[in-house]
């Protein structure tokens, strides 16, 4: 397993809202980024959607009812500080294109919330390319440079409808 970096911790904790002022209630698409582990006791609030990230060969985590729209994905964190597995396989440009639709067609929602393992490289690097291609106030930690390349790819070869 490579070793983190040590200032991995202060990195994250720098993560996410950067507007001026304080968070807006409405209006604009929230992001969160959560585990697995969070994601199992998060009840969502009204109009809210999630991107639920697993592994190949993993199972979906079991998450709470009531959001407005699921979107499942299965792809391996093949990120520099991820964990070498053999054959691992990484965000395909279906998977990029299938996170741009579910994100266009739920971007008057209230929140987005982005899940996968440990709520780390996957989920955050996902969250920075959502913010950059809806031009978003949020800011998260590329940790995987391949998923959000793979996403703002995508975005320029098909621009929204």
């Amino acid at each position: 397993m490579p070793l983190l970096p040590r200032d991995l911790p202060a990195r994250l904790r720098n993560d996410g809202y950067v507007g001026v002022g304080h968070e807006p209630q409405s209006g604009v698409l929230q992001l969160r980024v959560m585990s697995v582990q969070k994601i199992q006791r998060y009840i969502p609030a009204a109009d809210e959607v999630l991107i639920s990230i697993r592994s190949h060969g993993a199972r979906a985590a079991r998450v709470p009812d009531g959001w407005v729209d699921i979107l499942f994905l299965a792809f391996d964190d093949t990120g520099a500080l991820a964990a070498p597995v053999s054959a691992a396989r990484g965000m395909t440009p279906s998977d990029a294109t299938a996170v741009l639709c579910f994100v266009r067609r739920n971007r008057q929602r209230r929140r987005l919330v982005i899940q996968c393992e440990a709520g780390v490289s996957r989920s955050r690097s996902l969250a920075s390319a959502v913010a950059q291609v809806l031009q978003l106030p949020y800011r998260w930690t590329v940790l995987n440079d391949g998923v959000f390349d793979l996403v703002c790819r995508e975005a320029a070869l098909a621009p929204p409808r």
